[in-house]
Formats: C-alpha cells, sequence, structure tokens
C-alpha cells in the first residue's frame, strides 16, 4: 500500500492544461442533455504537496439520444458500438500548493487551507465550465491520498488536527499491534501490506479516541471532503481497503483488527462503493460558491484507483500497470485478492478497485532516485533539463552499473547522486563507477527496468497468472520514453505509455458512467479512453508506435 499512487510532480506534469481529449464510446442508457450542451464535471484531486481542481467536458453524442444509445438493446451493451462518440476535454481550473506543519506536537495537514482551496477551486471550476459552454459543473468528485483521517464529533466539527502518516507518532505502533494480531493473521483477514503508516497503526496510538464524545467518527481525507460538501459522512471502499481494517474480500470490517486499534465499527461511517452518491452539495455552501446543489459522487477516493481505473487496457484478467511517477506502484489487476504467506513475504498487498476489483501491488522506487540526484547536482551549481538529461542517458552505452532501487538506503532525501555513485556495482566496461549525470541516470534507470521486471513476474508468479502481453505505464513517469523502452526491453513484453492525467480522468469518467452520461457496460470507461488517449508503445529491441486509439 501506498499513501498515493505516483507522486504531484507526476500530477503536475499531467495536469493537462492543454485539454486531454478522450472520446467517449457509446452510451447505452445514458440520456443526452436537452439542449446539447456539454456535460461539465468537476474532480477535486489532492496529493501530499499539491492538489488541483479539474473540470471534464463532456460532449454528448446525437446518436445516443434514445435510452439504448439508439441500438434498440434496451440499454443491455449487447454489441460494442464505436459509432457512439462524444469527447470529454480536460481542463485545469485551480492548482495548489498542499503542506505538512507541526501543530499540538504532530505533523499534521493544514486542513483548513485546503479545503479553502477546494472552495476557491469549485468557484472557479463553475465559471470555466460556463465559459466553455456547459450549464455549470454537473457533478463533483473527490480524491486523495490514502491512510490518513480526521475525527469528527456527532456536531460534524472536527475534533483536532488531520495528523499526518509522517508523523513519528507511529514509531513502534504496527509491532504493539502485532503482539494482539500477528502480521500473517493481519494480512490473511485484510491482504494489505503491513506499512507502519497504516490508519490501522495510527488509530492504535490516537489517545484522542478515549476522550472524543459518543457518536465520534473517523473520515478518512476524501471522506472529509465529502462532509464538508454535502453534510453526509460515508466511508469510500478502495480508500477503506488501505486502513488495513477492511475485510478481505468483504465490504465490512475485521472485528479482530478493529478491536486492535481500539475502534469500534460504528466510529466509521457507513461504506459507500466508487459510483455511488454520497449527496449533494448543501444548499448554503453551493450558493456561496456559485455553484449548484450537484451530487457528490463516490469515486475510486483512493487515488491510485483512479489511476488504475484509467489504465487503457483492452484486456479482462489480468491487467498489469505501473501508476508511475516519483514512486511506482506495479502489480496486476484481479478479481480476487491473494491472500498467502508467500505474497505478504514478497512486501504485495491488495488494494480494493472500481467495480470489484484489486489492485495486487508494490510499491517500489521510481523517479525519486532520478529527482533526488538532480536536486544534489542543482545544489551544486549545474543547471539540469531533465529531457536534455535523458537523452544523454539514451544516447551512452548500456550495461555498465547496477544499484538495486528497493535499497533502504535511497528512501531518505539528500545526496542522492552520491549515494547512487557509492552503491553502483559493475557489470560492465572499465570504469569503477558512474562519474557522470548521464552514466548515473542510465544506471538508475536501467535499474529500475530491470525491478519492474523482477516484480511483475513476481507478482504473476504469486497470484498464478501467465505474464500479461503487455504493460500499461500510467501518470508523469509515461512520459519518460527512456525508462519505458528500458522496462520493454527487461520484460520482453510490450509497454503502453499513458495517459499522463490518469487520475483525473479516472475520477472524471466514473462520474460521468455514474450520472448515465456514458455506458454502464463493464470496461466502457477503458474503451473511452483506449479509443481516443494519445498512447505510445514500445515493442521490446527499440521500436515504438504513437497511436490515438
Amino acid at each position: 500500500m501506498s499513501p498515493g499512487p505516483a507522486s504531484d510532480g507526476a500530477r503536475a506534469q499531467a495536469d493537462g492544461a492543454d485539454g486531454a481529449r478522450l472520446q467517449a464510446a457509446g452510451a447505452d442508457g445514458a440520456r443526452p442533455r436537452a439542449d446539447d450542451r456539454p456535460l461539465a464535471l468537476a474532480a477535486i484531486d489532492l496529493g501530499a504537496t499539491s492538489g488541483r481542481v479539474m473540470v471534464g467536458l463532456l460532449h454528448p453524442s446525437p446518436s445516443a439520444a434514445t435510452d439504448d444509445g439508439g441500438r434498440g438493446d434496451g440499454g443491455r451493451g449487447d454489441d460494442h458500438n464505436d459509432d457512439q462518440t462524444g469527447r470529454l476535454d480536460l481542463h485545469a481550473a485551480h492548482r495548489f500548493e498542499n503542506s505538512l506543519e507541526r501543530r499540538d506536537g504532530h505533523l499534521s495537514w493544514d486542513i483548513d487551507a485546503l479545503w479553502e482551496q477546494v472552495r476557491q477551486g469549485l468557484t472557479a471550476a463553475e465559471r470555466l465550465a460556463r465559459d466553455l459552454g456547459a450549464d455549470g459543473i454537473a457533478s463533483i468528485g473527490v480524491d486523495s491520498w490514502a491512510v490518513d483521517y480526521a475525527l469528527v464529533g456527532p456536531d460534524g466539527e472536527r475534533i483536532g488536527e488531520v495528523i499526518a502518516y509522517r508523523d513519528d507518532r507511529i514509531d513502534g505502533a504496527a509491532e504493539s499491534v502485532a503482539h494482539r494480531v500477528n502480521v500473517g493473521r493481519q494480512f490473511a483477514l485484510t491482504g494489505i501490506a503491513q506499512q507502519p503508516f497504516n490508519t490501522l497503526y495510527q488509530l492504535a496510538v490516537d489517545d484522542r479516541l478515549a476522550n472524543a464524545p459518543d457518536g465520534s467518527q473517523a473520515l478518512l481525507v476524501p471522506d472529509l471532503l465529502a462532509l464538508l460538501l454535502t453534510g453526509e459522512r460515508r466511508t469510500e471502499l478502495t480508500n477503506a481497503s488501505t486502513t488495513g481494517m477492511l475485510a478481505a474480500g468483504e465490504n465490512a470490517w475485521s472485528p479482530d483488527l478493529l478491536g486492535a486499534a481500539g475502534i469500534t465499527e460504528e466510529q466509521f461511517a457507513p461504506l459507500v462503493r466508487p459510483g455511488e452518491r454520497v449527496g449533494t452539495v448543501l444548499s448554503d455552501l453551493a450558493r456561496e460558491l456559485g455553484i449548484g446543489e450537484v451530487p457528490v459522487i463516490a469515486v475510486g477516493s483512493h487515488d491510485t484507483a483512479s489511476a488504475v481505473l484509467a489504465v487503457p487496457a483492452a484486456e479482462d484478467d489480468p491487467v498489469a500497470f505501473i501508476s508511475s511517477g516519483t514512486w511506482s506502484l506495479i502489480g496486476l489487476e484481479l478479481k480476487s485478492p491473494v491472500l498467502t504467506e508467500a505474497a505478504r513475504g514478497a512486501g504485495f498487498t491488495n488494494e480494493r478497485g472500481v467495480d470489484s476489483t484489486f489492485r495486487f501491488l508494490k510499491n517500489v522506487a521510481g523517479m525519486w532516485l532520478v529527482s533526488e540526484s538532480i536536486a544534489q547536482w542543482e545544489e551544486s551549481g549545474a543547471r539540469i533539463d531533465l529531457d536534455d538529461l535523458l537523452a544523454a542517458a539514451a544516447a551512452i552505452p548500456g550495461d555498465r552499473f547496477r544499484i538495486d532501487p528497493t535499497d533502504p538506503c535511497f528512501l531518505a532525501p539528500g545526496r542522492m547522486a552520491d549515494r547512487v555513485a557509492d552503491a553502483a556495482r559493475v557489470i560492465g566496461g572499465d570504469e569503477e563507477r558512474p562519474r557522470t549525470p548521464a552514466q548515473l541516470v542510465r544506471c538508475i534507470l536501467e535499474s529500475l527496468a530491470e525491478t519492474y521486471r523482477d516484480e511483475l513476474h513476481a507478482a504473476c508468479r504469486l497470484a498464478r497468472r501467465p505474464l500479461p502481453e503487455r504493460l500499461h505505464v500510467v501518470g508523469g513517469g509515461s512520459r519518460n520514453r527512456l525508462l519505458n523502452q528500458l522496462t520493454a526491453d527487461a520484460l520482453g513484453i510490450e509497454v503502453v505509455a499513458g495517459p499522463m492525467e490518469a487520475t483525473a480522468l479516472g475520477n472524471l469518467t466514473l462520474q460521468a458512467r455514474a450520472l448515465g452520461a456514458i455506458s454502464h457496460r463493464r470496461g466502457s470507461i477503458r474503451e473511452l479512453v483506449r479509443a481516443s488517449v494519445e498512447l505510445e508503445v514500445f515493442a521490446p529491441g527499440g521500436t515504438s508506435v504513437s497511436s490515438a486509439r
């Protein structure tokens, strides 16, 4: 489990201000707007260092004018009909920073500032939607990083701060909980890897619970935003799975682990599945922000769930993916969790996805090693252009050095280039260590590609699935053509790169489906993405093909 999908750097790269154009596949059962104006949807997409409010503008298809999409099949979606197309344009309405502050002795999120930025973003989204020809925003969805929560009293007021997963209060918490429920049983009950920042461990050391008034509840960050918008309390399922307390394969909490955390089921809000409505925007808030009293849809509120929903895969099971950015989440989308002791020992986790899927994945290093190395060089006075650096790395001979990108020595920031050079082992050539930025970056990327290969093979072995024919890379890291090619070469399968904007697209397209604006047929969202987002396919051996389909 990871608090977020990739990185906020990837999020910034993927804002898509120039508009990602999606061709909406046939909307079985969708009712187009009577005046044929486009439908505008708002995605609140929050990361650990930045956030944004995005507008998705869906232009309906005139051919989808009947309840069954004009096909006469009653909306069953028995046949694929690519002729029924609309278009969804992606626009950034508002971007803002998110930060941590030490408050009351704990590293905490400035949730009040975050809420104020969200409010500004929704006002900007409404204005932008109208400027683009829509009748304002029609719905809202919220996604964010995982595991962190607010305590909310019976009156709806927050109790204290939203303490961050990086706070040191969790030191030793996992070991303490393991005395009550051992780590093997924790995994067997939930399928979630025992990361020290899991909500389970945070709650176990939260001394506010004992003094909280009756009726108080813990709300994960996206659910807190939904409460502020609607007045309704819910716990969205994909994010609930990251807590380490949701029973594997069930829409219910594990009593054993609730007890280990010192919390009762009533101290969580009712579970809601992605695609269901949480509520509507409060009337006073709607007037204040200048927006309509529109529905707030429960999307895949764990941002990785929304990102993987937008993987443009044609295959059904399994889908191999990397949500790529500062960190890389690599794994398989499956129809059931993998709960073996071998899976736990290998560091894999089973997070819930949209449409009753599971993301069997592992969090490994990504472009963090490169970005931190660049930071060191720039602190020394160098001016580094990432595109130029990657081009230089691609032009030099490979297979000279390797590191283990999963080594804990690379987790902390600072002097990364020196640490990589010191850790590099020689596998070819005459030089004893990488001496130029290009050599060092080539070493990092080749090492990452081999790590991706090893972890995907491990995922397939543990899940008892064959290696898929292709690997999908989404998020900001999908733009790294050299890493994509090296990964294709290491795995011996195709690597399909894109979309960069996966999290926002997953959020928005699920809203569109919930409103009936696109088909409810299984796979319709991915058909939408696959049919029209610009993708690049990297084949083993060094060839790549760009395609909009």
